[in-house]
């Protein structure tokens, strides 16, 4: 039972960490009328200007048609624009407009200052921890590849 107990705490933990960052992202979210998605998605286009609607989907983690719906609210709302490859006419990119760069250097920049108390936890912590989270990924990962695998094996 202790083993179980273990698993169990583990999740626990990071469950209330999850959940501690999400609330905060949703305040600061909240504040410039944009939901933690959007907020997510805008640094994305920050970092990775001109990519296609399917590159980003796989930078959010979400499907492309919820990606797209996202996008066209954000289009709506003046933060983004789809422009035109210039190489493949048919192909479609994203990017970041003036006044979304704008927003999302005001909320990086708030959400940052409600952050900035994790400088407190030391060095070493932060390195043993990102140890750790790569640890447990790293498990996670081959478990979730293994249920792929025996799940793409059974038959029909």
């Amino acid at each position: 039972m202790e083993e179980q107990d273990r698993i169990h705490r583990i999740f626990q933990s990071y469950r209330e960490v999850n959940q501690a960052f999400f609330q905060v992202l949703m305040k600061a979210a909240q504040l410039y009328g944009l939901t933690p998605v959007q907020l997510l998605t805008l640094k994305n286009l920050k970092e990775h200007p001109l990519i296609g609607l399917g590159e980003l989907s796989e930078y959010i983690l979400l499907g492309t048609s919820t990606t797209s719906g996202i996008v066209d609210r954000l289009v709506k709302a003046g933060l983004v624009s789809r422009e035109r490859s210039e190489t493949d006419r048919r192909s479609v990119t994203l990017k970041l407009t003036e006044k979304g760069l704008e927003q999302w250097n005001l909320v990086e920049r708030d959400h940052m200052d409600r952050l900035y108390i994790l400088a407190s936890v030391s060095e070493e912590d932060q390195r043993q921890l990102e140890r750790i989270n790569t640890q447990i990924l790293e498990i996670l990962q081959k478990v979730r590849d293994e249920e792929t695998h025996e799940y793409r094996s059974t038959p029909i």
